[in-house]
């Protein structure tokens, strides 16, 4: 990094001018103080200022501090003397690089012995220094607070929760949190790979702290405590960044708080990513390439549906596209999609906003979700009048999105016109690489599978190790998609059931969302138990 005098970096960020750092040059020498802490004294900057001042003009991160939960495993990796000596400390862990807090990143003798210590490469973050100090101290002196207090150090206790948990949550890769108050204690689950299990429980005097300061970071009203609140916030835990949406529910024994934490590094995720196989994949790129349908992803909630939305964004985003979406609420910011977040307060339902987003020239429309009639015609007749519009929709099956419309009041003829593909999704657990179990596919296993070859073949059941949760860890999507053909489209025009359009298109080459999971049985990626446990309800 090539150094740069202090006030050099701060007259070419434009915080201050060349008259100005002359002035505090002379009440620094004057009253034996440096350059920044003359500058804060005469009042010029402010301390966060000059931190992002700092940053921008050496292009390295600035950090909030406030805004970080810290693993005490990752600051451990700098000795006590080292972060007090140099004021740094670290606060995050990518792959092969570190990410280290400091004040002052052009002190090169602090980087030095800090690159000397750590193995793998460290990442210089600009922090204020007030923070910085306040924060070595919590760290390394065990979070002790000389305040007696009793209303500070309830606070106290519900901050260290609060990062207590955020902490468990990014261990084991959580989807949500719940704070659930009983009669006797503050339960704390997490919801891992789509199932919840309990991590904590604290002392039921704790919530009104706790959900007062959760209040506060969500920007919520702390007086209201006999209405629901929905809200988010920014943090970043040991190095992730998440966005974290709030939503507080009364309860009989007090608030109940939720916080689904969404994790800003799978903004960028691809269709490769998601699951597919190859000729499904292709299918929906043949799809996403045309100018004018309507494609719907269906499924239970919490089964990825917007997810798969977002990947196929990324794969379609490019300069040449005018994009919008309107979302309820907007779970991922794209950079390049213009993106409308539903308020309902200020009347900007998916209606209204469909309505001036056609005014608005765009090429693809991605609809959160479409919950009733009057969104779905809006939707088909944008498709009908040259757009590319996306959306989900909750039905079990793909085959059950045609009749789903039709209850909702939707003409046959529009559909069958506007409708291109459906997709059908679920998210069966992954299995443990490190402690699967192999078996063999016997006469009673052989009944699921349709290919009698499958006698014989090596699958994988979970067993469970240190590694993993029971055996799993992750998950993986499985898909049908049922491509809308002329034959299906007559079926739809004379309104037949699910089941006929099904067996339609399963003479057309369709693969039901239970073969797909069983070829990521076959492939060890999942469990025979798990897909059947998920594709119970779909259409086979």
């Amino acid at each position: 990094m090539k150094r740069k005098r202090f006030g050099d970096i701060l007259v070419e960020g434009g915080l201050i001018s060349m008259s100005q750092l002359e002035q505090a040059l002379a009440y620094g020498k004057t009253n034996e103080v440096k350059l920044g802490q003359a500058l804060l004294e005469l009042g010029v900057v402010t301390e966060e200022a000059v931190a992002r001042t700092i940053a921008s003009q050496l292009h390295i991160p600035y950090v909030d501090l406030t805004k970080i939960v810290l693993d005490p495993d990752i600051v451990a990796l700098i000795p006590e003397h080292m972060a007090r000596k140099n004021k740094l400390i670290a606060i995050g862990k990518r792959a092969g690089e570190i990410l280290v807090a400091l004040s002052d990143p052009n002190d090169i003798y602090a980087m030095d012995e800090v690159d000397l210590h750590i193995k793998g490469k460290v990442i210089p973050c600009v922090a204020m220094e007030s923070l910085l100090l306040k924060i070595i101290e919590q760290q390394y002196s065990g979070g002790t607070s000389e305040h007696g207090d009793l209303e500070q150090e309830d606070e106290g206790e519900a901050v260290a929760a609060i990062n207590e948990v955020l902490l468990l949550a990014s261990r084991e890769v959580a989807s949500d949190i719940h704070f659930e108050p009983d009669k006797n204690a503050l339960r704390i689950r997490i919801r891992v790979d789509g199932l919840l299990k309990k991590i904590r429980e604290y002392d039921l005097k704790l919530l009104p702290s706790l959900t007062s300061r959760i209040k506060i970071m969500a920007m919520l009203d702390i007086g209201e405590k006999r209405k629901p609140q929905d809200g988010r916030f920014e943090i970043t835990v040991a190095g992730r960044d998440y966005d974290v949406r709030v939503s507080i529910l009364p309860l009989n024994n007090g608030e109940k708080v939720v916080l689904r934490l969404l994790d800003k590094s799978k903004i960028k995720i691809s269709l490769g990513d998601l699951g597919f196989e190859q000729n499904q994949q292709e299918l929906f790129e043949r799809h996403l390439a045309k100018p004018h349908e309507i494609i719907l992803v269906t499924g239970p909630t919490g089964s990825g549906k917007t997810t798969t939305l977002y990947g196929a964004l990324n794969r379609i985003n490019n300069p040449n596209k005018n994009i919008i979406t309107v979302e309820d609420p907007v779970e991922y910011e794209l950079a390049g999609i213009n993106q409308v977040q539903v308020n309902v307060k200020a009347d900007l339902t998916f209606v209204s906003a469909l309505r001036s987003i056609l005014r608005q020239d765009p090429d693809i429309i991605m609809i959160g979700e479409i919950r009733d009639g009057e969104t779905a015609e809006i939707a088909i007749q944008s498709a009908l009048t040259g757009h590319l519009v996306m959306s989900t929709l909750h039905t079990n099956d793909s085959c059950s999105a045609v009749t789903r419309l039709l209850d909702m009041g939707i003409p046959p003829f529009l559909i069958a016109s506007s409708l291109g593909l459906v997709l059908a999704q679920r998210l069966p657990r992954m299995l443990c690489p490190h402690c699967k179990k192999a078996m063999v596919v016997d006469e009673a296993i052989q009944e699921y599978f349709s290919d009698p070859s499958t006698l014989g073949r090596e699958i994988f059941s979970p067993v469970g190790c240190p590694q993993c949760e029971g055996g799993f860890r992750g998950r993986v999507a499985i898909y049908e998609l049922l491509e809308i053909s002329e034959a299906i489209e007559k079926l739809i025009m004379l309104k037949e059931s699910s089941r006929q359009i099904s067996r339609q298109a399963r003479s057309e080459g369709f693969t039901g969302i239970r073969q797909s999971g069983l070829a990521k049985v076959l492939s060890g990626q999942t469990s025979l138990d798990e897909v059947l446990r998920l594709s119970l309800d779909a259409e086979e």
